[in-house]
């Protein structure tokens, strides 16, 4: 293996040559790496929302079944809104604001 010599005085007199040289542009480099890297998500965004799945993942889907609902249970409590009410003016109130506590 060789051996890497880094002379890091003239790579330090480099940099402060270009510090003083673009001391000037660090809110402008700052801005355009800022952009690219906001560049870069939205990129990245763009790509993982138009992916599709490939078939092997699709043949892995689990299917999900929806509950059974019970008509028995339907028709119990549309006989008790019809007969109370108490019950149709709380039915009533929370089909207008279903979020109200």
């Amino acid at each position: 293996m060789k051996d890497i010599k880094i002379d890091f005085i003239s790579i330090k007199k480099k940099l402060a040559k270009w510090q003083s040289r673009f001391s000037n542009h660090y809110a402008f480099v700052g801005v355009m790496i800022v952009l690219l890297i906001y560049l870069f998500t939205v990129w990245q965004i763009r790509s993982l929302a138009i992916a599709e799945p490939t078939p092997e993942q699709e043949g892995s889907a689990e299917v999900v079944s929806l509950p059974k609902i019970d008509e028995e249970a339907i028709k119990q409590i549309q006989a008790l809104e019809q007969n109370s009410p108490q019950v149709r003016s709380l039915f009533d109130a929370a089909r207008n604001n279903p979020f109200n506590e």
